[in-house]
């Protein structure tokens, strides 16, 4: 049987860190250690299709969690919120005279000149066709990072009123 993975499998790195769960994983699938380096020897069919369902397992249960994203670059700032069946954007884009949304200060600047022509805001929304898990996995890919939703929100609320 032949798996599509659904994400992208684990770097080394990443399994190292799971290695525990891995082993649950394995133990699930009535594999013990013994069995496990066999597998890795005579069947790489088999190994690449557990690294790849274990892989896709943990994208599934990470990307559940994922509430907030963003992605920035000097000029630009996408922050996203992600509900059941819809993503929310607010962006952020500055003109080119503007200091870098790279700088750790940025925010001190932005909120002093939210109102500045310089500074366009925009917000949208966006439904889901592809599965909220997809949606989220894109952005990563994309360069956005989990976030705490904190400047999502106080801008939400900035402009609500």
């Amino acid at each position: 049987m032949i798996y599509f993975m659904k994400y992208v499998r684990l770097t080394k790195e990443q399994f190292e860190n799971l290695h525990e769960e891995f082993a649950l994983f394995l133990a699930t699938q009535s594999i013990d250690k013994t069995q496990w380096n066999s597998i890795k020897i005579e069947n790489p069919k088999l190994t690449d299709k557990l690294l790849d369902v274990f892989s896709d397992m943990v994208w599934d249960q990470s990307l559940e969690k994922i509430n907030y994203l963003e992605n920035k670059s000097d000029h630009h700032l996408f922050l996203f919120k992600c509900q059941v069946a819809q993503i929310d954007l607010i962006l952020i884009r500055l003109e080119d005279d503007c200091p870098s949304l790279m700088d750790k200060n940025y925010k001190n600047w932005l909120a002093e000149h939210l109102s500045d022509p310089k500074v366009s805001i925009f917000e949208s929304s966006k439904i889901t066709n592809k599965g909220l898990k997809t949606e989220k996995f894109n952005l990563i890919n994309e360069g956005a990072v989990v976030s705490d939703g904190k400047t999502f929100e106080d801008l939400k609320s900035f402009l609500s009123k």
